[in-house]
């Protein structure tokens, strides 16, 4: 219904996508109102799954337009088209993705009705990421809880993609709630997987008969690889009675997190796919029992250069801590040193205070009297006159220019 082009701010420099009305669309009213409806809707809606809207108006031939996010990539459908199924990893991850910004939608009361892969594009981020966005909320539906400006369609108005409609609007009811949008999110999932759509048929009625009476085939008949339980979801995701479905975009998201954390053994990362400009090439199908990463679960193997790395860290922790202690030790050799040789000095000189006897009056000694009396050169070499100068117990070596102020030097140290 329009046609987009690139555009560049020539103020800000900064590059944008302006999308038109087509010219024979622009006098139909119902056509107008959904252009609008587009920019109103994506502007309520604040989540990097869906696509951002900046501005709206009409040129001066009176054509509308659009300023969108201008965005690189591909869209789903050209991405089936040229790798073929998806992991089940990968396809967990970004349709648990664009779940998320449905459920921004719909707790304001907007239900998106045409949720197909040429509705979802994957953009490249600055990083090289691939971020999953919902394109076109041209036909969305405003329940209850919408702002009162959105207008409501007709009543009975079928609209959307008949391959991804969901039965109650295949019936066209008028009640259409979030839980429509959650069907098409299976059949996404649903072909993502097996390259084959749940429902299919020769024409519009076939077709429309067989979502509304048939049964679908399970994804793991056609896909032996995937897990159980994410072929359970999409089972649960395609109940034609939309009480028994899988109630809300929310509870979508957090089941499909769980199954890929469980399958790529890591929390779920936030950030949904890598880009992979090169497909694989093709790998024998794996056990129903394996994981599409190849390992069974609880059996991954660690590589020894992990081991190897951890006792290299642990050696390192040691080594300098150890040389840490030694660095941080006081010198306790040379405190001890001069702390005994200022104790044998003060010893010498109290002992010389002690038997200091004046000569005048000293009385003559005998042979037996001056047995016990120490002559200075009987005195231990520590013991020296108070006149002597003091010398250290622990003798030094000093070298040439080295002057420590009577400290001692220890060259173990």
């Amino acid at each position: 219904m329009g046609s987009v082009w690139a555009a560049r701010n020539e103020l800000t420099d900064r590059d944008f996508a302006v999308k038109f009305l087509l010219p024979e669309l622009a006098q139909n009213r119902d056509a107008l109102h959904r252009f609008f409806l587009e920019a109103r809707a994506c502007g309520q809606i604040k989540h990097p799954a869906v696509v951002a809207v900046y501005d709206m108006g009409q040129a001066e031939d009176g054509a509308p337009y659009l300023v969108m996010e201008l965005m690189e990539g591909e869209g789903l459908d050209q991405r089936i088209a040229r790798t073929g199924a998806f992991r089940p990893g990968e396809s967990a991850a970004f349709v648990s993705y664009i779940a998320r910004g449905l459920e921004e939608a719909h707790v304001r009361g907007l239900v998106h009705r045409d949720l197909k892969p040429a509705n979802i594009f994957f953009a490249l981020d600055d990083r090289g990421d691939v971020v999953p966005k919902v394109l076109d909320f041209g036909v969305s539906k405003a329940t209850a809880l919408a702002d009162p400006k959105f207008v409501r369609t007709n009543t009975g108005a079928v609209l959307g993609s008949p391959a991804y409609m969901s039965p109650e609007q295949a019936r066209g009811d008028e009640d259409i709630d979030g839980r429509s949008d959650v069907w098409s999110l299976g059949v996404i999932l649903y072909e993502t997987l097996t390259e084959k759509l749940p429902y299919d048929g020769a024409n519009y009625n076939q077709l429309m008969v067989n979502i509304l009476m048939m049964d679908h085939r399970s994804a793991i008949e056609l896909n032996p690889a995937l897990p159980p339980e994410l072929s359970q979801i999409i089972d649960a995701a395609l109940q034609k009675d939309r009480d028994k479905r899988i109630r809300t975009a929310r509870e979508l998201a957090e089941r499909l997190e769980s199954v890929c954390t469980r399958i790529t053994g890591t929390p779920y990362p936030g950030t949904p796919m890598r880009q992979r400009t090169v497909p694989p090439p093709p790998q024998p199908s794996p056990t129903p029992t394996e994981t599409w990463i190849g390992v069974e679960p609880g059996k991954q193997k660690t590589s020894p250069l992990v081991f190897a790395s951890g006792a290299i860290f642990a050696i390192a922790v040691v080594g300098l801590g150890a040389l840490a202690v030694v660095r941080s030790a006081p010198p306790v050799a040379e405190v001890a040193a001069r702390a005994s040789g200022v104790l044998a000095d003060g010893r010498s000189r109290a002992d010389l205070e002690l038997k200091k006897v004046e000569p005048e009056a000293a009385p003559s000694a005998t042979p037996e009297d001056s047995a016990g009396v120490l002559e200075p050169q009987d005195l231990p070499p520590a013991v020296v006159p108070r006149d002597a100068p003091a010398k250290s117990a622990i003798p030094k070596k000093k070298k040439p220019g080295d002057d420590n102020h009577g400290g001692v030097t220890s060259p173990g140290f």
